[in-house]
């Protein structure tokens, strides 16, 4: 269990964890809304919702299991997994404002 990189004092490793959780837990509470609004709009735009707000859900995961679990992947890959992910987010993002 390695710490996160951004360890600058006391405090911070509790600030992480609290945050991460509450992203993650957001995330998944956005995630069902989103599903809710689908099934009653039928809206094809809030499917995009829908996995974007799951990506980022599982994109918090895997941090904070990384940093705070169990070491699962070196940093390097993690990183560039997050980065991937975040580029998938903003491109669907993307396409659910521009598509008609």
């Amino acid at each position: 269990m390695g710490l996160p990189p951004f360890t600058f004092g006391h405090g911070s490793l509790e600030i992480f964890t609290v945050t991460q959780l509450a992203v993650i837990i957001l995330a998944l509470v956005l995630m069902a809304l989103s599903f809710t609004a689908y099934r009653n709009m039928r809206n094809r735009k809030i499917l995009f919702a829908i996995i974007i707000f799951g990506l980022f859900a599982v994109q918090h995961v895997i941090n904070y299991v990384d940093a705070q679990v169990v070491d699962i992947m070196p940093d390097d890959v993690r990183f560039a997994l997050f980065s991937s992910i975040t580029l998938a987010i903003l491109l669907l993002f993307f396409v659910t404002i521009v598509r008609k």
